[in-house]
């Protein structure tokens, strides 16, 4: 099963083993890579007065990387992993508790930027979604998933920048 779960990622083969591995280095390139992209994402947000900006998406994306960074260096034994290594095939070595805290405020958080106006009208959609996005972008890059964190990263600002023009 552990076969089926390794994934090779194409930009960490060409930076190094050092970057795939749990070190100084590939920690401080995976906080810089992120506090570069979700500040890219959250000045495209804030230059629309929209109510998250530039801080809320960098500080969104950064908890989500330490978050991932330290649920793979602590082990919390407990006994859902029992229960999970009975119910399905794959072994339970670690859960990841902190990245789901992390998720669960950020998600707490992005909802809070949700308003209703007099009108009826739901204002802060589009942000709170971004928000959400910008914190599983954050679990991407403390994972060590360059690629697919380039991907999205893609993705996520054409979807936010390029889809209100064609509205």
């Amino acid at each position: 099963m552990k076969e089926l779960l390794s994934i090779e990622d194409p930009i960490a083969g060409l930076l190094g083993a050092w970057s795939a591995g749990l070190n100084l280095g590939s920690a401080l390139l995976r906080i810089a890579l992120i506090v570069a992209l979700a500040a890219s994402i959250g000045c495209e947000r804030s230059s629309k007065r929209h109510s998250a900006g530039l801080r809320t998406f960098v500080l969104a994306a950064f908890s989500a990387t330490v978050s991932m960074l330290l649920d793979q260096y602590v082990y919390v034994p407990s006994g859902f992993c029992f229960l999970m290594a009975m119910i399905t095939v794959a072994s339970c070595d670690s859960l990841p508790l902190l990245s789901a805290a992390t998720l669960l405020a950020v998600t707490s958080v992005s909802a809070n930027s949700i308003l209703y106006s007099s009108r009826g009208q739901i204002k802060g959609l589009t942000t709170s979604a971004g928000l959400v996005s910008c914190c599983i972008l954050g679990f991407a890059t403390g994972a060590g998933l360059y690629t697919l964190t380039l991907i999205v990263y893609v993705f996520l600002l054409c979807i936010l920048a390029g889809f209100p023009a064609l509205k």
